[in-house]
């Protein structure tokens, strides 16, 4: 599924916008728990060539214990063919903590990206599915 959408309007800019993907599916490592679903990221860009995209919407019911999520972004710039990989690590918590966070310097262009991750608790990990979608950098 490819998705697009079109940041800022060539003017520099911080307005936020939410960048629809496919869905990531993943259990998390506590089992008992709200699936790893995000659908969505957000993003900003205030100069060109360079957008910031967040992905959020991942959280836990277990309130005193987060777990760990490493996730991975990987791009591709369709207009220019400039490639890279993004990683961030971040605790998610309840309620809602553990936003992973990626500062892409693509060039301007239509941007492809795909997200994975691997949730971990002391004693397992978990990969997830990997999800993705497109985005014009200006």
């Amino acid at each position: 599924m490819s998705v697009g959408l079109g940041v800022g309007a060539g003017t520099a800019t911080a307005d936020t916008v939410e960048i629809p993907m496919t869905r990531c599916w993943g259990l998390s490592p506590y089992i008992v728990d709200q699936p790893y679903a995000p659908a969505r990221l957000f993003g900003w860009q205030t100069e060109p060539g360079r957008i910031e995209l967040s992905l959020a919407d991942v959280s836990t019911l277990w309130f005193f214990a987060g777990y760990r999520s490493d996730v991975r972004l990987d791009w591709h710039n369709r207009s220019t063919g400039a490639r890279g990989t993004l990683d961030d690590s971040v605790t998610v918590a309840y309620p809602g903590t553990g936003v992973a966070r990626f500062d892409i310097r693509s060039g301007p262009g239509e941007v492809e990206f795909t997200v994975s991750a691997v949730n971990s608790i002391p004693l397992w990990s978990i990969p997830t599915t990997s999800c993705g979608g497109v985005v014009n950098v200006w």
